[in-house]
């Protein structure tokens, strides 16, 4: 029941979304930043403890997720990006 419902109202790009962003190059977007924000931003000496690598890892966690929620913030208040659009930086 809940499948059909949202099939039902499942919202479809337009039939010229393809057309439009024939050309788009997207190039220079930036970096990976998943995995790599914690270690690239802080000193070595940090990193020496294995012990604490299970909490650099929710750190880091924390910071994709905080980063990839105002992706989204900006993606809705931006009128020249579509709303489905993965390319924003």
């Amino acid at each position: 029941m809940a499948n059909i419902r949202r099939d039902l109202f499942l919202i479809r790009s337009s039939y010229l979304s393809q057309p439009k962003h024939f050309n788009d190059v997207f190039l220079n977007l930036g970096y990976d930043y998943r995995g790599n924000m914690l270690k690239n931003g802080t000193s070595e000496e940090l990193w020496a403890n294995p012990l604490q690598y299970g909490m650099y890892g929710k750190l880091e966690a924390l910071l994709t997720f905080v980063l990839e929620y105002t992706k989204n913030i900006k993606k809705t208040f931006s009128f020249s990006h579509e709303k489905n659009s993965l390319n924003i930086n």
